[in-house]
């Protein structure tokens, strides 16, 4: 269904007019409505610290989302989805959830015991989607001035 495309810097304005796409979200995770190129390059510099793999995802001949993930948390060395994003054109017809179950499957795949995430504390549309999904809160702290709270799934 899916095409996991490494998300990399020649694909920067893809990537940008996914995330501004999604004003609500960037309001919630940068304080504006919409990223520059420096925004993205920023994002791309951590992720490269963090070892976090990126792709942009594609159905068909569009490009609908965006999918970043590690395989060693930062605090706590598990398993973890970084980021996880649909174009806003593709919203409400399921493509997040399908996208999840394909990186979940992926996990299980490679026989990951777990999977993490760290959600806004003011993103009400995400703290529902992911505990739709299994995920369970076990923690909340403070980043960058930012509240999150800490969510995990149990994979079996």
């Amino acid at each position: 269904m899916f095409n996991l495309i490494k998300n990399e810097l020649n694909k920067i304005d893809i990537e940008k007019e996914i995330m501004n796409s999604n004003v609500e979200y960037n309001l919630i995770a940068f304080d504006k409505e919409f990223l520059e190129q420096n925004d993205i390059l920023k994002e791309h510099k951590e992720a490269e610290e963090l070892v976090v793999e990126r792709y942009l995802v594609k159905k068909g001949d569009e490009y609908i989302g965006i999918l970043d993930y590690g395989m060693s948390s930062p605090r706590l060395q598990k398993p973890w989805l970084s980021l996880l994003v649909i174009h806003k054109k593709y919203q409400g017809l399921g493509y997040a959830k399908k996208l999840y179950m394909t990186y979940e499957k992926l996990m299980r795949d490679k026989k990951v015991k777990c999977i993490q995430i760290a959600v806004h504390s003011t993103n009400e549309k995400a703290l529902n989607f992911w505990t739709s999904l299994g995920f369970i809160k076990f923690n909340e702290r403070t980043y960058e001035g930012k509240v999150f709270f800490s969510f995990e799934k149990e994979l079996s």
